[in-house]
């Protein structure tokens, strides 16, 4: 006598693995080095302060002011480093920051806009 596998229990095990890796497809997106840089040599950003980290935003290179304030500074991108271990050049301008953005996998190295 032969036994036949129970089909409800085959259905189970394909539907966890089909919801296992729908689960982890949005997730890879977040990992560091995940996407591509939303920021190119040349743009204006701000930088966002919040309570653990920080994070960049859009800015208009127009409306940039030269401030002592850093939570009103505009910042221009001058350079793009493709990894995380930062290492920019020597920086020409006002304030310059080298901000690893894990998001993105890069570092961008930032002067203040003028």
């Amino acid at each position: 006598m032969t036994t036949c596998p129970d089909p409800m229990r085959r259905r189970s095990v394909v539907r966890f693995a089909m919801i296992a890796v729908l689960a982890a497809a949005p997730a890879t997106s977040c990992l560091p080095g995940g996407g591509s840089p939303s920021f190119a040599e040349g743009d204006c950003v701000t930088i966002d302060q919040r309570v653990i980290d920080s994070d960049l935003s859009p800015a208009s290179c127009e409306d940039a002011v030269g401030t002592f304030d850093p939570a009103e500074r505009t910042y221009r991108v001058d350079s793009v480093i493709p990894d995380l271990d930062g290492g920019c050049p020597q920086l020409q301008g006002f304030f310059p920051v080298e901000f690893v953005h894990e998001p993105d996998g890069v570092t961008y190295c930032l002067v203040q806009a003028s």
